[in-house]
């Protein structure tokens, strides 16, 4: 599906489509809808339960679900750490062959707030993330004295908006800013979503030149490129897009992608090229689709993209799917050319991309912020069963004895008072005081119905899906969470996802217990891949700091990689509580750490480092500390 310039996304028709029952021999029995759309997942008029788009959803059934996950978002592991008070684990603060040359906290802090960092001349970007969701713009920082940065403007603010993602680049007599906007899921406000660009020919007045819409949550991460024919290009990572746009009449073939190549070259009226996505491709599609779901955050979307050096290949970082790569030497027209695949057992998340000898080695982070793996034993059943954690509840790994076990109760759907209004909360069958409550997903969020059990004494929660459902989820909510009513509960239990046959399972009108378990499985990491054959990536290498492999100090930080930047054959790349890693990849089956810094030289009253970003420009590294703000690096000969 094409869509006309500067337009509106529309996808208000999707509620419609989660009612009509599949047709056509692609299309898996009982499936619906690849969206939530509102969390009806037991509505007695489909054929079967609804798929949620991206595998990730709040079961919110007034259609405004957050797609929690993304960056980190509702993660628990990184929202551990904003905020942290300075002087924790200040032991950590060390760092090899880099040192500190400027530093420029920003407001807010301490809240974690800043997101990407980008770089143009003298001047660099930082911006704002959407889960505090501050909604200021990004900030514009002169760093021709890199010794003392000095922010100089901001671009407009937006409320209920976010700004993670920005670029600066030459077009005709301009100096052009494209800012990538998300909404904030929830927050009220603007919520606009889509590509804003600016005029910053004089950088201390940013002039606004244009918007571009998306729809969907917006554009999550995006590249600029020239084309060969010199058109100037936006590539948009739009995620869930084309789950949001597909319907089931068509098998799901028929929605926008979630790749938007949008011609910049008019940078005050942008307009739409081509789109792509999974579901359309005729190679890939809705099977494809489906079984690239996989680990702890089961998930197909797009959430990155990078342009080659030419314009004539884009590398899509499609989360469980992979990093995909396609053709777009004619941009109204992308060719889908090739996709990495993960090993069995791996967690999946490619988050993002860049690439190192004339595009023949391709790296991908895999951004993992759940090192630990969840299974579930019962004497109902033989074996273990998978299950996802709930990313708002406790982590079972802190608990005693690292497990969450006892008595299972059936409740039943669980859904509090007022749910939808004037509607009476669901009766419980059972009392779960002092058990584990197992609750039907469905009708109502998954975090009101572990509060409201968590009220009735429950010491822990196992939701499971809906008829049909054998799709995991990973379920997301708030922490405290606000009820309908108004109460708010801090969440102080462990809770689970399971299928719905395991559920089933547990339902014996015997006594029946339960035992959930972790096994730490590490965080997120690089993979190296050779592209000589771009049809057919192949592995040939990883790397891993020793942190992200050390179940020891798995509850002390962040330990999943983030952006890897390459420049000849150094790669730099953000790690959040790991900083910033630089490798020499001259042997990229082999790649060799060759520097690091973890906050050696930060201010006093700079908390522990949370690198979001990092980008090697001129001959300095710029960082974006989630908490602090902008530092500024510079490698040093090897001590």
């Amino acid at each position: 599906m094409i869509l006309g310039r500067t337009c509106s996304i529309v996808v208000s028709a999707i509620a419609a489509a989660t009612l009509v029952a599949c047709g056509g021999p692609e299309t898996p029995p009982g499936v619906t809808s690849l969206h939530d759309d509102g969390g009806w997942h037991d509505d007695p008029a489909a054929t079967g339960p609804l798929l949620p788009r991206s595998g990730i959803t709040t079961d919110d059934p007034q259609g405004s679900d957050p797609l929690l996950g993304l960056s980190g978002l509702g993660n628990r592991s990184v929202e551990r750490f904003l905020g942290q008070p300075a002087g924790d684990r200040r032991q950590d603060r060390q760092a090899r062959n880099i040192t500190l040359v400027g530093e420029l906290a920003l407001d807010p802090a301490d809240q974690g707030v800043h997101a990407d960092v980008a770089a143009y001349g003298d001047l660099a970007f930082v911006g704002k993330w959407a889960g505090p969701c501050p909604g200021t713009g990004v900030d514009i920082i002169d760093i021709s004295d890199p010794s003392e940065p000095v922010k100089i403007a901001s671009t407009i603010d937006h409320a209920g908006t976010s700004m993670e993602d920005m670029q600066a680049i030459r077009i005709g007599g301009r100096d052009v800013l494209a800012v990538g906007l998300q909404n904030c899921f929830g927050v009220p406000g603007s919520d606009l979503t889509g590509l804003e660009l600016f005029d910053i020919t004089d950088p201390a007045n940013p002039e606004f030149l244009s918007f571009f819409e998306t729809g969907s949550i917006g554009v999550h991460e995006f590249d600029l490129t020239r084309a060969p024919g010199g058109r100037t290009l936006a590539l948009l990572a739009v995620p869930d897009l084309e789950a949001l746009t597909a319907t089931p009449e068509a098998g799901f073939s028929d929605g926008t992608g979630d790749l938007l190549i949008v011609d910049i070259s008019d940078p005050t009226d942008p307009a739409l090229m081509a789109d792509w996505g999974v579901l359309a491709e005729p190679q890939l599609g809705l099977g494809f689709y489906l079984g690239s779901l996989r680990g702890q955050y089961p998930a197909t979307f797009l959430h990155s993209v990078r342009a080659d050096a030419n314009g004539t290949l884009a590398y899509l970082s499609y989360w469980d799917a992979g990093f995909v790569t396609l053709d777009i030497s004619r941009p109204e027209r992308p060719v889908f050319v090739g996709l990495t695949s993960y090993p069995p057992g791996a967690e999946g998340n490619a988050h993002s991309v860049d690439t190192a000898r004339g595009g023949n080695v391709l790296i991908g982070a895999d951004e993992d912020f759940d090192p630990f793996e969840v299974s579930l034993r019962s004497d109902a059943f033989d074996g273990s069963r998978p299950a996802t954690e709930g990313m708002f509840t406790v982590p079972i790994a802190d608990l005693p004895g690292g497990s969450m076990t006892g008595q299972v109760v059936h409740v039943g759907r669980g859904c509090p008072a007022g749910f939808v209004a004037g509607e009476p909360e669901d009766p419980y069958l059972a009392d779960p005081a002092g058990a584990l409550a197992l609750i039907e997903r469905g009708a109502c969020r998954f975090d009101h119905k572990v509060g409201r059990a968590q009220q009735a004494g429950a010491t822990g929660v196992i939701v499971y899906g809906a008829a049909g459902d054998e799709v995991l989820t990973a379920m997301a909510g708030e922490s405290p969470t606000t009820l309908p009513d108004g109460t708010s509960v801090p969440i102080t239990i462990p809770g689970i996802y399971v299928q719905h046959s395991t559920g089933v399972s547990l339902m014996d009108d015997e006594v029946v217990t339960a035992s959930a378990t972790t096994e730490f499985v590490g965080w997120g990491f690089l993979r190296f891949f050779d592209m000589r054959d771009p049809a057919h990536p192949v592995q040939i290498g990883t790397f891993a700091t020793d942190n992200s492999l050390d179940p020891s100090v798995a509850s002390e930080g962040s330990w999943s990689v983030h952006n890897p930047e390459v420049v000849g054959n150094t790669l730099y790349a953000s790690w959040y509580s790991d900083g910033v890693r630089i490798l020499d990849i001259s042997q990229p089956a082999r790649p060799r750490e060759i520097g690091f810094w973890a906050g050696e030289g930060a201010p006093d009253h700079a908390p522990p480092v949370n690198i979001w970003g990092v980008l090697p420009h001129r001959d300095l590294i710029l960082a974006s500390d989630r908490n602090h703000g902008l530092y500024i690096l510079e490698m040093v000969p090897p001590r």
